[in-house]
């Protein structure tokens, strides 16, 4: 990340409170955190260990990331070639129980991270710098939040943690509802947004940091899940009327690796190489698992048939985001012995299709490698903001306000052209509250596509239009193992289960 460093000193300081439940004694010469904090400069460290929580390994943004976010949707498929897409697959038939492996890291790393912020918010308020402490605390309360609502949408019903365990009674704890989970978000981000930088104030220094717009933004998106499309309309409308973020002008340009901190990127996940980093922590799992066949071994991940069948024709953010067959990568020689040397894509036999957003010439790989890329995949874009807007404004019955705003969207994805100039992507009318729906459903889905939004907002409209999910999965897509009620969060991990002596229950949709 831009101007934020990994901080291994903080991290690993940080991470001795929560193995405390494993250690008798102290190591020594080990720096305790009552004698880290005593020096208030190390509150910065212990911000910035937080950030390094959403990048490449630490977040994992492979295997945990894409079987909780993506795979039980349409958009993607497992390759056939890889033992990793095989059992990503298995999120995508519903086949998976509470003992699979991915669930585990992924709740393991979850509250590794609000264990971090946890740190942070349980020691500012001891900190005699104020400006120092507010503005540490409003950054650990806003990831606090992001982790929690996660949990809230990955799990549903989960422990809640807000302050680092002080006996051994709190390591076991059981899961909290929906709405206590809820309610920490809210307040954790209604503080941040009262005192976080704006991006301005931040200036170039603050690349890469969250501001009270980002704050703003995810309230927005909290809201619309809540379905309090009041409050909802209303935060995004705070995003949007702050002119702090804007539409980056060209889509495909957006993702480039000269762009990790473009004007519309509300909350980067930032990677950026460097050759000081451990050997073998240098790849990135985010493209290492869409990355191009015969490019560190055969690509995980790959967009399915049915995400491009989705596109309105001629639509230019198709070919700014699917890659196929015949397309080549400049600069690249394939290490595909089957393949042609001239940087033609070779696919594995259950696809023809690769994720083009994070496809880029041989230039912008690091030590020629492709997972050595600088990547900022965009945890919150402003395009998602202006989205949020629109759906809220459309059921609240402002039509008006939403098409406005809609019209955002494909006036950039024109190529900053109105329909009469383009000849594509007809601008929309309605102000039929169900079809008007249907049209800001299906410009997220081609908007956000492949960047980890789809199956949280598929298991949402459910809730709006009931039985909207289970039949595009069932019916469309023939999902015949997909139960609502079931499937639409996932199991508690058995291991935490068997671990918590009977304190933490499973699921009763997983009993």
């Amino acid at each position: 990340m831009s101007n934020l460093k990994y901080i291994f000193l903080a991290g690993c300081l940080l991470s001795l409170a929560s193995c405390e439940k494993f250690l008798e004694k102290t190591p020594q010469g080990v720096v305790s955190s009552d004698q880290f904090f005593a020096d208030e400069k190390n509150l910065d460290l212990a911000v910035d260990r937080i950030y390094g929580t959403l990048s490449w390994r630490e977040y994992t943004i492979g295997r945990q990331f894409f079987s909780t976010h993506e795979m039980g949707g349409e958009d993607f498929v497992g390759s056939s070639n890889n033992g990793i897409g095989t059992t990503l697959n298995t999120f995508q038939s519903f086949t998976y129980d509470a003992s699979q492996g991915f669930l585990q890291q992924y709740w393991d790393r979850t509250y590794a991270n609000l264990n971090f912020c946890n740190q942070v918010t349980d020691r500012t308020p001891g900190i005699k710098n104020r400006e120092l402490a507010e503005k540490a605390e409003a950054q650990a309360k806003f990831f606090r939040a992001y982790y929690h609502f996660e949990l809230a949408n990955v799990f549903g019903q989960a422990p809640l943690r807000d302050h680092v365990p002080t006996s051994s009674a709190e390591y076991d704890i059981p899961k909290s509802s929906e709405d206590a989970l809820y309610t920490l978000i809210i307040s954790d981000l209604e503080y941040a947004i009262a005192h976080l930088p704006t991006k301005s104030e931040w200036g170039a220094a603050g690349n890469g940091r969250i501001t009270k717009g980002t704050a703003q933004g995810l309230l927005a998106k909290v809201y619309l899940f809540r379905q309090d499309y009041t409050k909802a309309q209303q935060y995004a409308n705070d995003v949007i009327t702050g002119g702090e973020y804007s539409l980056f002008n060209d889509y495909r340009m957006l993702f480039h690796p000269s762009n990790l901190y473009s004007s519309e990127n509300m909350m980067p996940g930032g990677y950026q190489f460097t050759s000081t980093i451990w050997s073998g922590r240098w790849y990135n799992p985010y493209l290492q698992y869409q990355g191009v066949s015969g490019e560190f071994g055969d690509g995980v991940l790959y967009p399915a048939q049915a995400l491009v069948n989705s596109y309105e024709a001629g639509d230019p953010r198709k070919d700014a985001t699917i890659l196929t067959t015949g397309d080549k990568v400049e600069g690249w020689t394939s290490k595909d012995a089957n393949t042609p040397k001239d940087g033609t894509v070779h696919f594995p036999s259950n696809t023809t299709i690769a994720n083009k957003k994070v496809i880029w010439p041989k230039s912008y790989w690091n030590n020629g490698e492709f997972s050595f890329q600088n990547v900022n995949p965009m945890f919150l874009r402003y395009a998602d903001v202006l989205l949020i807007y629109a759906e809220a404004s459309n059921e609240l019955g402002q039509a008006g306000n939403a098409l406005a705003v809609l019209e955002q969207i494909r006036y950039r994805a024109r190529g900053n052209k109105s329909f009469a100039d383009a000849g594509v992507l007809p601008q929309i009318t309605t102000t039929d509250k169900v079809e008007l729906r249907e049209k800001i459903w299906h410009e997220r889905h081609i908007e956000l596509a492949l960047e980890g939004h789809r199956w949280f907002d598929l298991v949402r409209y459910n809730k709006v239009v009931p039985g909207y999910t289970v039949n595009l999965l069932k019916n469309v897509y023939n999902r015949a193992a997909f139960d609502y009620n079931r499937h639409s969060k996932f199991p508690i991990p058995q291991n935490m289960i068997t671990s918590s002596q009977g304190i933490l229950t499973q699921s009763d949709a997983w009993k």
